[in-house]
């Protein structure tokens, strides 16, 4: 059995949409044991973290959560990043501490808009890249965006951005679209990772990167499924390089 590592998670309680309490929290963190969860990152919404609580308290929450995973002596392990919306104020967020990268990585994860494309998007990629950071792209697959915009993923990346892909989506919880953008995106080389976005113990949302990963191999074999769910997002714990795809 593989290890796993969990790039994009909810599981803080009660600072975005994902859990509403801190036993909610710790019950994400078993069920992502009995799938060989190593480590997670929790990326709660930078704009929830901004406006409604504070960089200081969403460290407090994870140091609690992982104390309470040692008295349980689970080897799950959470770290910190943020999910950040791609707007004007990112990278001046980033120098001041209000926007996070993944575990105090280079990697920090950027959400691109739903729909629309706003002009400012290449311009605050391309600071990002330049202040040597990695943006990675979140979930495109379920992203209106780039359904409109099929070339876009592939103009990002080839400027050195990264995509994570939703392990869900592979076997249709988002819908046809999204699973059939999941099969393209992965076989034309343009996804990276893959995360679980979990929000939730049970239902929609709920961890299920086991799942993912055996869906994936059928996609593209077991070879390059393994590279998105344990070599690739453990390089982003070890803010170490991932192993690249080739954009076809």
């Amino acid at each position: 059995m593989i290890d796993l590592y969990d790039i994009h998670n909810h599981l803080l309680p009660g600072v975005d949409d994902g859990p509403e309490d801190f036993l909610e929290s710790i019950q994400i963190c078993e069920i992502a044991q009995s799938q060989n969860t190593k480590m997670i990152i929790a990326t709660p919404h930078r704009k929830d973290v901004t406006e409604n609580h504070s960089v200081h308290l969403i460290k407090d929450l994870v140091s609690n959560i992982n104390g309470n995973l040692i008295q349980k002596k689970s080897y799950v392990d959470v770290k910190l990043g943020m999910e950040n919306h791609i707007d004007l104020d990112l990278v001046q967020d980033i120098e001041n501490g209000k926007a996070l990268t993944l575990n105090n990585s280079e990697y920090i994860l950027v959400e691109m808009p739903w729909e629309g494309r706003p002009l400012y998007i290449e311009p605050v990629i391309v600071d990002l890249l330049q202040s040597g950071l990695i943006p990675i792209l979140a979930h495109p697959e379920r992203m209106r965006l780039f359904e409109d915009e099929r070339a876009l993923l592939g103009e990002l990346v080839r400027m050195g951005c990264k995509s994570q892909l939703t392990a869900s989506s592979l076997y249709g919880k988002f819908g046809e679209k999204a699973q059939k953008a999941s099969v393209d995106m992965m076989t034309e080389g343009l996804i990276h990772v893959i995360a679980s976005d979990t929000h939730v113990a049970e239902g929609q949302r709920c961890y299920d990167m086991d799942l993912g990963f055996r869906f994936a191999k059928q996609i593209i074999g077991s070879y390059k499924a393994t590279q998105m769910v344990e070599s690739n997002p453990l390089a982003i714990f070890e803010n170490q390089k991932m192993q690249i795809m080739k954009v076809k």
